[in-house]
């Protein structure tokens, strides 16, 4: 949906309690106008579309196991998890819909540690996960990620069926990202607690992302 500029003629009390709610709410004048015109016109905008999304989203997560808190932006959230392993670390998955076009947006996800031997079993967990998404994943999508010792950032596609479906709505999409988040969130607790032996972490992983590529009905 393209956006072009346009002279308005306001009412100044108008434009001071505008910019007062544009201030709250971390937007732009335009911006905010903008809204309030898409909503009272009936009009799905693609601010309005990610921000339809992020509630939904906001919805999908059990609270006795993760910590939503949104960002500035109406197409951002933060997800806390912790993770079972000695000084009780907490992973930090920021998803961000401020996508280009092409892209829905991305996923990141990191800790707060200064402890190196976390640091270094992240690293060899994401090492894991890029080969499962490559081998499960990239003959039907093609997967951006980077990868810097414990972070690593996802580039989400734009949302997408083994079946071919192609009706995606905001719930759907919110459902998808939602599922890929605690789907990773559960591979990095097998990983933890079986990362004392290779062999059998390396199985219990590919198993699981086999499984999710016959249960998960829409992939990002």
């Amino acid at each position: 949906m393209s956006k072009s500029v346009y002279s308005l003629v306001l009412t100044d009390e108008i434009v001071r309690a505008a910019d007062s709610l544009a201030y709250k709410l971390g937007v732009s004048r335009s911006a905010l106008i903008d809204r309030i015109l898409a909503e009272h016109l009936s009009v799905q905008t693609p601010e309005g579309r990610i921000r339809s999304i992020m509630e939904n989203f906001s919805q999908l997560f059990d609270e006795d196991i993760f910590r939503l808190t949104a960002t500035a932006s109406d197409g951002g959230m933060q997800i806390r998890s912790p993770l079972p392993y000695k000084y009780k670390p907490t992973i930090r998955y920021s998803v961000d819909l401020s996508g280009d076009g092409e892209h829905l947006g991305k996923l990141k996800i990191s800790f707060r540690t200064q402890n190196s031997a976390l640091t270094r079993q992240m690293s060899i967990f994401w090492q894991y996960f890029a080969k499962l998404e490559g081998k499960y994943l990239s003959p039907y999508a093609r997967i951006v990620m980077s990868i810097d010792n414990d972070k690593m950032i996802r580039v989400l596609n734009m949302p997408f069926t083994l079946s071919g479906e192609d009706e995606f709505t905001p719930d759907k999409i919110a459902q998808a990202i939602a599922d890929y988040v605690r789907f990773i969130d559960r591979m990095i607790k097998i990983y933890f607690e079986y990362s004392g032996d290779g062999n059998t972490v390396a199985v219990l992983l590919d198993n699981e992302y086999a499984n999710r590529m016959k249960t998960c009905r829409i992939f990002v």
